[in-house]
């Protein structure tokens, strides 16, 4: 797998917790398995691609306590 450095493996912030920052949500759902159809790696150098937009910006809606959040607003 991918080698982040140290800072970037902080423990989750609190599932209504409004500071997280965008990078670190991402991290997050990418290193959990039950999110591979939303959001998985791909190739060797640290890329990866988002499958299913509007469920990662539905997500990150309901992390950033944002009901109408959406891939636009995401973006």
């Amino acid at each position: 797998g991918f080698a982040f450095p140290d800072w970037a493996y902080k423990p989750e912030s609190s599932p209504g917790s409004r500071q997280i920052q965008l990078w670190h949500f991402i991290l997050e759902l990418l290193r959990k398995d039950e999110y591979r159809e939303v959001i998985a790696w791909q190739g060797d150098y640290g890329e990866f691609v988002i499958k299913d937009p509007d469920e990662v910006a539905r997500l990150w809606g309901v992390r950033k306590c944002k009901p109408h959040m959406n891939y636009d607003k995401l973006s």
